[in-house]
């Protein structure tokens, strides 16, 4: 739990020591993506998934190229596996690999789309989203892919080019095709109305729930059983769900004022809607929820850290005269995110949400896997 922690603190600290320029920027997100490359590489036995994936590799180097055509695995993710497998024998290089593309990404997107990339790293790291990484790396891989298409091809209204980019995500994990209506139904306002008929949908979708579960396996995802599959079986605890609910009324309170300095955020604040409509239906179906990583990503490193100092520009406002008012307000608004963030952090930590504790690393000693 320390390291994690400290990783937090040390963002934020070095984000506000360094993020004065844009070369303070640069400098922070370059440092920062080394960080959590370092942190994500060197884990050994971390994360539900990481057995999983490294016995894949392992098969993999066994594996020749009729057997591969024939797995059920995406191809683009087992080609790079038994490329690598081939020259590097060890099964932590798919998670270095791994890492290393993750770290990249994220420090590219907070330096290219946040003013202040640390609000970015620190939302990245406090949703879980860094924490998902060490678990669903093909759809992790395919979630920052998707994450791009949206940020370049949807704000450019450029539909084929996204759909090229979906189908590479699809390479990764096959559900990004999903995502291709996504790139009309973000472009639908969020009014009232419109929230009301989605909330409507969610309420039906999450009744019968098990009926399309089970239209979905029959036909598509004929790997996962409903009625026996854990992952469909079960839910995951909802009081994460609460720090989502925060975070898009909040978005959707500042909802003008986002607009107004950039009309693409509405786009980003339907992104932070649908992440939250997979959480919900994933209260029922755990699996459903982790479609959520092909838009979240864009709601939680470029929209939450508007959301922020949008916050503290309404906080400015409302005390224009008063400067201990002004003062206050901007304190409580800080506080306020704060107290949300780390709590939502340390619940994930602490109940172990995604088998990130204990941290071991490859120099610690621990037991012999059996696979």
């Amino acid at each position: 739990m320390l390291i994690y922690m400290s990783l937090l603190v040390g963002a934020l600290a070095l984000g506000i020591l360094l993020c004065r320029n844009k070369k303070g920027n640069l400098i922070y997100c370059i440092v920062m993506g080394i960080v959590m490359f370092v942190v994500a590489s060197l884990r050994r036995s971390v994360g539900h998934d990481y057995n999983n994936y490294a016995l894949m590799y392992m098969r993999s180097m066994t594996s020749d190229i009729e057997e591969i055509a024939v797995q059920r695995t995406e191809k683009g993710y087992t080609i790079i596996t038994k490329l690598l497998a081939d020259y590097f024998y060890d099964y932590q290089t798919i998670f270095i690999v791994c890492a290393a593309f993750f770290a990249v990404c994220v420090a590219v997107a907070a330096y290219k789309y946040c003013k202040r990339p640390y609000l970015g790293i620190c939302f990245f790291l406090t949703f879980g989203v860094y924490f998902n990484t060490f678990n669903f790396l093909r759809q992790e891989i395919a979630g920052f892919i998707v994450f791009f298409a949206i940020m370049h091809y949807v704000k450019k209204d450029q539909f084929f080019r996204f759909c090229i980019m979906v189908l590479l995500a699809s390479c990764f994990h096959l559900s990004a095709i999903l995502v291709i209506p996504f790139y009309f139904l973000l472009k639908i306002k969020l009014t009232p109305v419109t929230l009301g008929i989605y909330g409507g949908l969610t309420v039906l979708i999450y009744i019968f729930s098990w009926d399309i579960m089970d239209f979905i396996t029959d036909y598509i995802y004929k790997q996962y059983q409903p009625r026996t599959s854990v992952h469909v079986l079960h839910g995951f605890d909802p009081s994460y769900l609460i720090f989502s609910i925060i975070a898009f009324v909040a978005a959707y309170v500042f909802r003008r004022r986002l607009i107004e300095k950039d009309p693409f955020n509405d786009v980003l604040i339907s992104c932070m809607f649908f992440s939250l409509f997979f959480e919900v239906i994933g209260i029922k179906h755990a699996i459903v929820s982790r479609m959520g990583a092909y838009v979240i990503l864009p709601a939680v490193v470029v929209l939450m850290p508007r959301v922020f100092e949008v916050a503290l520009e309404k906080c400015r406002e409302a005390a224009k005269s008063n400067k201990k008012r002004r003062t206050l307000f901007t304190a409580v608004t800080v506080a306020s995110f704060a107290v949300v963030c780390t709590t939502m952090y340390g619940l994930m930590i602490v109940r172990n949400y995604n088998g990130v504790t204990p941290y071991t690393t490859v120099f610690d000693e621990f037991e012999t896997q059996e696979w």
